[in-house]
């Protein structure tokens, strides 16, 4: 499967559940952990880590305190700059 360079799921009105299973499904190629809220973080370290995000500057997940602001900012960053 070719690497998807947009990510369509915005974070803002999602549980953590539909949004980590929209991003395990959606770049299937990696291994993203699905994990339940509380370990948001630990998913989060993952993915930041993952060679498929490596050319992006995925934000650091143990500078946020809520799973919605690290995702909200990870997505607006592989998306890129909207038009």
């Amino acid at each position: 499967m070719a690497f998807q360079q947009f990510f369509p799921f915005i974070p803002t009105n999602m549980s953590w559940e539909d949004w980590n299973g929209n991003l395990v499904m959606y770049y299937s190629q990696e291994l993203i952990p699905y994990n339940a809220e509380e370990n948001w973080l630990e998913t989060a370290k993952n993915v930041a880590q993952l060679p498929t995000f490596s050319v992006y500057p995925v934000p650091d997940p143990t500078l946020f305190t809520e799973w919605q602001n690290w995702a909200l900012e990870f997505t607006m960053i592989i998306n890129g700059p909207s038009s």
